[in-house]
């Protein structure tokens, strides 16, 4: 009798709680569940069958060239990539990297890797030794794209890696140990007749990004195809289709990647400049019609300070887009006077882990200055206390957590395995609020990401390489605010006891090793011992401090 009382608590204890489990939280903010979900759940032939649909719509311009490819042109490169990757004996599942500047070939290479049933992985070919063989051990590629440039500047690392078997330049000059792109595509069919490999969309890897790195160095972030089915819908809405859209960002930033992959999904004319630069946006804006905008806030900065803005016809401009760090409401304004065309201009907010996107955009109206908008498709996100992890309510600030569909499963290698809760929510490390309307607002993040000229930059990295210089024994890297730049990184190093270094020598060994964009352009301070918190944690709050006070003596 007690055995069977004991079952039947047990069981009447499930009960409540599998009925608790399906109640909605009324602390919870609940995104749209009516997404298109197709059901083959494979990005790639999503993409592929729509440039079919669209073969004679302008698919990519390169506006410092004029050179341009229609969607029937794309479609016919993606198959061929797709047939020789194949050939070569690539499978479903291995990894296939692009390490090259912005060119028209990058995103049918991109689909073509996904069309073979491969996963993609960008690289980023201004990288130093470090970040680059970090990333490329945690992917492991088979065969790796590249420029020219890319190839003679990163060889060495790209071997060191070991997986490595096929290297396809993009240039037409021919380099030792590597295959031209165009005598790469041996295989060809019919695009009409071409289909993508089968795929597992829910659980198979249709790319891996790499998180900013804010707690330790970046983590490999998979990206199933059922998750940017999903997000590419709220990236680039339907309302969106055979739009005009002009992408600033390189597309090996996640953001320039996944929002030209996303516009390419609804057939629009992606624009770019490989070239960069305000002027050269301006003339393409002018040109090329430009409905769309995806740009930074440093970006957006400069056009309302611009000298030159009102030289050119922008009438066209009716949506801007913009990610990366938060925007002030009082930009939000300043670019609505600059701009009297725009319509809504959206503060897009995601990360790596939640497949891109978060929030759905909500492009056809007026979204709220400062806000990032609602959750996305599928999402459920919740703020929590920082101290109790207990669920808040209304514009009370804590740290935002995601969970859903588009949501990674865990990181590669499972590095990282706390970063879940107990309900499977994924914690972002950023705080913020959502006001009575359900609109998010991101303020900031728990830890201290470096944004340099609107880059993510990771103090982890610059440690790690410090680190290898003979004289140092400890660094710790922070932020200090800067009025040009956003923040500099500036590093506080311990000697080795007998040792010593220069301000020149560090900066010198840490600028051969990264790029202009990561430089040390806050310099170096000397101090006796890093400050720690529990578990020897390093205290940045209190270099961050010592920064400030700097400023006030």
């Amino acid at each position: 009798m007690l055995k069977d009382s004991y079952i039947h608590s047990v069981l009447e204890a499930k009960r409540r709680i599998s009925k608790f489990k399906m109640l909605r939280n009324p602390l919870y903010r609940y995104g749209r569940e009516d997404g298109r979900v197709p059901a083959h759940l494979n990005f790639g032939k999503e993409i592929y069958d729509n440039m079919v649909k669209n073969k004679d719509v302008v698919a990519m311009i390169n506006a410092d060239t004029e050179e341009q490819i229609s969607y029937g042109e794309f479609a016919q490169m993606s198959a061929g990539i797709a047939l020789s990757l194949t050939r070569i004996g690539v499978k479903k599942g291995e990894v296939v990297c692009i390490c090259c500047e912005k060119n028209i070939e990058y995103l049918p290479t991109v689909v073509g890797i996904m069309c073979a049933g491969a996963t993609f992985s960008p690289m980023d070919p201004t990288y130093g030794t470090f970040p680059l063989l970090h990333r490329l051990k945690i992917v492991r590629p088979r065969v790796m794209f590249c420029s020219l440039l890319a190839y003679q500047t990163h060889r060495a690392t790209f071997e060191e890696v070991g997986t490595i078997e096929y290297y396809v330049i993009y240039d037409d000059e021919e380099a030792d140990g590597a295959i031209l792109f165009k005598d790469f595509l041996t295989e060809t069919t019919s695009f009409e007749d071409f289909q993508p490999v089968p795929v597992n969309g829910w659980e198979d890897v249709a790319f891996v990004v790499f998180t900013s790195g804010t707690t330790g160095l970046p983590k490999g972030a998979p990206v199933t195809h059922l998750a940017f089915l999903l997000n590419s819908q709220d990236v680039v809405p339907d309302e969106f289709s055979l739009s005009s859209i002009y992408n600033s960002r390189e597309f090996f930033y996640t953001y320039g990647l996944m929002y030209g992959l996303a516009a390419i999904r609804v057939a629009a004319t992606l624009v770019y400049n490989p070239s960069g630069g305000e002027k050269a946006m301006l003339e393409a804006i002018q040109k090329y019609k430009i409905k769309i905008l995806q740009v930074t806030p440093m970006i957006i900065a400069e056009l309302i300070k611009s000298a030159i803005l009102e030289n050119y016809d922008v009438s066209s401009v009716e949506y801007i887009v913009s990610s990366s760090t938060y925007l002030r409401e009082e930009a939000v304004n300043d670019i609505r006077k600059k701009l009297p065309s725009l319509v809504s201009l959206v503060q897009l907010y995601g990360m790596s882990e939640g497949g891109s996107v978060c929030h759905n955009m909500n492009c056809s109206k007026v979204s709220k200055p400062g806000s990032s908008g609602m959750p996305s498709y599928g999402f459920v996100i919740k703020v929590v206390d920082l101290k109790t992890r207990a669920p808040l309510g209304p514009n009370q600030l804590g740290e935002i957590c995601i969970k859903g569909p588009s949501v990674l499963k865990a990181y590669l290698n499972n590095v990282n395995p706390d970063c879940k809760d107990e309900e499977g929510f994924q914690k972002t490390g950023d705080v913020g609020y959502y006001d009575d309307d359900g609109h998010f607002y991101i303020i900031n993040r728990i830890k201290e990401l470096i944004k340099f000229n609107d880059i993510n930059v990771v103090p982890a990295e610059f440690e790690a390489l410090l680190l290898q210089h003979p004289s140092v024994r400890e660094a710790g890297v922070v932020g200090k605010p800067d009025p040009k730049h956003g923040e500099v990184p500036v590093a506080f190093v311990v000697l080795q006891p007998g040792c010593t270094a220069t301000e020149e020598e560090l900066i010198k060994h840490l600028d051969s090793r990264v790029t202009y964009r990561m430089r040390l352009a806050g310099g170096v301070r000397f101090i006796d011992r890093l400050p720690r918190g529990a578990g020897e944690k390093l205290d940045r709050s209190a270099l961050v401090q010592r920064l400030l006070n700097e400023d006030t003596n």
